[in-house]
């Protein structure tokens, strides 16, 4: 039966099996699924490995012949497979079930996809495997899970991170895994074990061009016109791309946007910031940009924000970067 991945380590504890197939469309999991395993086949001295990258043009006859080979430096090697297809066509599954039916004692098998669909899910090889081995199934981490992950990344690190802190990584990184490790691992390096504060993970990440953008949107929300057009002159100038640019503005409008209607609606404000993962250092920035941005103006930042996506694929005439500044005028106005 197929893991998951936070089942795996107590698995691989117990015994190191004959053959592993990881997959799933999280690279960062995969990978160290795949290192656990390799260092565990280390100390058992599976001392050689040899990578084999299994495209649509791979010959499936290599299997057999470069576990056959003969190797100057040790008995026992371990054959990485990658399959990022997740579909090996009918000869790659007969390889696959064949080498499950009879797997070699001095040959580790270690088999990784990217895409993983139901079919792939269902096919005889992948079955094969799970039988014969060790299967971990890797599903993407949903947004709602996201600062649970992190969270729990960084307690790992020996941080201690606030709630706003982990719900700015949260938000700013959209779901990517290895960004995230990255990241905690920065903090790690510059902040040592102890509290992590939200003030922390902006300086960490100040540097970087894909949170220079979220600066940007703060800039706007504030009202802050001279930083938000010298902000973006900087993201021009550093090659940042508009579309990374235009995405975190139009989070962020969706944002006002919601906040707006709910407050119309007479909702609790408490409630609505918990729904919005609105953390406490952002709410007065967000309660000033609501009230600057009727819904007139927000109609028309989304038809700006269309026609600076079609300038930026040449569906439209005009510099996406010009229409951006005045988009920032007319926002922070």
């Amino acid at each position: 039966m197929p893991l998951k991945p936070d089942q795996f380590t107590a698995k691989l504890q117990q015994g190191l099996a004959p053959l592993y197939l990881f997959a799933g469309p999280e690279p960062l999991l995969v990978q160290e699924c795949r290192d656990q395993v390799f260092a565990a086949a280390a100390a058992q001295g599976f001392t050689e490995r040899d990578l084999l990258e299994a495209d649509h043009r791979f010959d499936w006859d290599r299997l057999e012949e470069t576990a056959g080979a003969p190797s100057l430096f040790a008995q026992r090697r371990i054959l990485d497979l990658r399959l990022p297809t997740g579909k090996p066509g009918q000869a790659g599954g007969k390889a696959l079930t064949a080498w499950a039916d009879q797997p070699d004692p001095d040959t580790l098998l270690v088999v990784s996809c990217e895409q993983w669909d139901a079919g792939s899910r269902k096919a005889k090889w992948a079955q094969a495997l799970d039988r014969a081995g060790v299967r971990v199934d890797i599903w993407p981490v949903r947004p709602a899970e996201l600062p649970r992950w992190i969270g729990g990344r960084m307690q790992t690190a020996g941080l201690q991170p606030d709630r706003e802190a982990v719900m700015v990584l949260a938000e700013r990184l959209e779901g990517n895994l290895l960004a995230a490790q990255q990241e905690i691992d920065k903090l790690a390096l510059l902040k040592g074990q102890g509290p992590v504060s939200v003030d922390d993970v902006l300086q960490s990440v100040a540097d970087s061009s894909r949170f220079d953008a979220f600066l940007l949107v703060e800039r706007i929300m504030e009202g802050n016109l001279a930083d938000g057009l010298r902000v973006a002159l900087g993201l021009q100038r550093t090659g940042v791309a508009i579309q990374l640019v235009t995405g975190a503005l139009a989070r962020e409008l969706r944002t006002v946007e919601a906040y707006r209607m709910a407050m119309a609606g007479g909702e609790n404000e408490s409630v609505v910031f918990r729904k919005l993962n609105v953390w406490q250092s952002r709410q007065g920035a967000l309660r000033a940009a609501a009230r600057r941005l009727d819904g007139k103006r927000l109609a028309d930042a989304w038809y700006r924000l269309t026609e600076m996506d079609r300038q930026s694929k040449g569906r439209a005439g005009g510099d996406p970067w010009h229409s951006l500044d005045h988009l920032v005028c007319r926002l922070c106005a």
